[in-house]
């Protein structure tokens, strides 16, 4: 079995029934759908064609919508600009809705969605563009809204590439246009996840959650908040307090920070996560090189295996699925490298370590500790878990067992959510309000798995009344 995760992103290269099936047959538990270059009416016929496939296979596949945010592009071009070292360009702040499709009519003049340009830089700042891969450095400010960049380094700059200004505050509301009426999109439409670009505060994630109110109060949306910029790193632990999740972009995070930084922010952001019990996804660059190849890098099959010895919930492929020759065979890459660490990892050590309990822990917390440590004292075969919300499945996943944690629950949201998180395998189940009529059905249900076998130990964890929220409150031995 497969503990850590792999999220999808969904582009030209899978977007299709038989491609889609492939990737949940590879590893697939989570697909992403990037709104950065999406629109609502462009998704729709792709979130109807996974929802259908998802309920024809009978799996838990969690959908996530990744949010545009203020993010800081350059544009005014058709075509990619082949880049020359000590090359001299203007950049133009422009604010006009239309910039995207407006060209500025010089070879050498950018023009960018970041307001008043000239006022945050100074002569000699750096100014990075294409995930840092293209250098600049300012060389004239010419006014409020426009300044002059001599290039450091050559290479292609493509369409409406990034712009990054290390250190700079940019300015820019947290939700666009856009992002208001994608987030409305992904509520209405209801998705398990909504990834938020370019999170900096805890601020940031209530503006959120009270236009998530506005739209609808009951929905279950849970918010995953992408860690991109040094201001977030600072205020990372009360990012985390108040996101159900969160994912280290990697790539802009490289940006905004120097370089060297990134593994350290990285592994404590990972650690700081499964600590508060809230899944996190490494990000970014993962097996790019299998865009183009079938085989990635050792360098960066390391770097899959790191994030697995790290325990991250899940990892992400990004261009690799969107966009690569090679979909299929990089999940399939990625689960093997995935379970040949897991494989590896001394899970009694795990648990020593995670096991420390908080002070003042809440009871289900306490009660998804203890059920581990006797789960191994018995030698059971599996953790299951009913759930209503979820929660308590999270909080076992949260010391990281080594036995699967079969999660029951009656309510579909919770359990494709589930999907997502560490070493969970979500179960959907009919609404059944007698406890001993229940028992009987997880115990004909969990030998479909080949999990555990007739006279096998379980651990239940559940809580009564059945299907209420927050009663987590028992621990029970079962015989299979």
């Amino acid at each position: 079995m497969k503990r850590t995760k792999i999220v999808c992103t969904l582009g030209p290269a899978t977007n299709n029934r038989e491609t889609i099936e492939k990737l949940i047959d590879a590893g697939m538990n989570a697909i992403r759908l990037n709104f950065s270059h999406l629109t609502p009416e462009e998704a729709i016929d792709s979130i109807k064609l996974i929802k259908q496939i998802r309920k024809e296979r009978n799996v838990a596949l969690s959908l996530i919508l990744d949010t545009k945010g203020p993010e800081v592009r350059v544009y005014g071009y058709k075509e990619p600009i082949k880049i020359e070292a000590n090359s001299i360009f203007v950049i133009k702040s422009y604010e006009k809705d239309d910039i995207a499709s407006t060209l500025s009519g010089e070879e050498d003049v950018l023009l960018t969605n970041l307001p008043y340009i000239g006022k945050l830089v100074k002569v000699g700042q750096k100014v990075l563009m294409m995930d840092g891969f293209l250098e600049a450095h300012v060389v004239e400010v010419i006014d409020e809204n426009t300044i002059k960049v001599s290039f450091t380094n050559s290479g292609l700059l493509k369409s409406a590439a990034h712009l990054s200004i290390p250190h700079i505050n940019y300015g820019l509301k947290f939700l666009s246009q856009k992002d208001k009426q994608d987030i409305a999109f992904a509520i209405q439409n209801e998705f398990e996840y909504i990834a938020l670009s370019f999170v900096s505060s805890k601020e940031d994630l209530l503006e959120v959650k009270k236009l998530i109110e506005t739209i609808d109060k009951s929905s279950k949306t849970k918010l995953i908040s992408k860690i991109e910029n040094k201001k977030a790193v600072d205020n990372i632990e009360q990012i985390i307090e108040h996101s159900d999740g969160i994912m280290v972009a990697r790539g802009d995070l490289g940006v905004e920070n120097d370089i060297e930084k990134v593994p350290v922010i990285q592994k404590r952001i990972i650690r700081l996560c499964y600590s508060s019990g809230k899944p996190v996804i490494t990000a970014t660059q993962m097996l790019e090189s299998m865009i183009d190849n079938p085989i990635p890098t050792r360098a960066e099959a390391s770097d899959v295996a790191n994030a697995v010895y790290d325990l991250s919930s899940a990892v992400m492929l990004s261009g690799e699925t969107a966009i690569g020759k090679f979909p299929i065979r990089v999940v399939e890459t990625m689960t093997k490298i995935i379970k040949e660490v897991e494989n590896s990892l001394d899970f009694n050590d795990i648990l020593t370590k995670l096991t420390r309990m908080p002070a003042n822990p809440d009871i289900t917390t306490a009660i998804a500790t203890r059920a581990v440590h006797i789960a191994y004292d018995i030698n059971a075969k599996a953790i299951v878990v009913v759930t209503t919300s979820g929660y308590a499945a999270r909080m076992v996943s949260k010391v990281r067992p080594k036995l699967p944690i079969i999660a029951y629950t009656f309510d579909f949201i919770t359990y494709n959510q589930l999907a997502l998180n560490w070493g969970v395998f979500p179960r959907i189940i009919e609404r059944c309000d007698l406890f001993e009529e229940l028992i009987k059905i997880i115990r004909k249900d969990i030998l479909k798995l080949n999990f555990v076998e007739k006279g096998d130990n379980i651990i239940l964890v559940s809580g009564l009344p059945i299907g209420k929220e927050g009663t987590t409150n028992s621990i029970r031995v079962e015989i299979v």
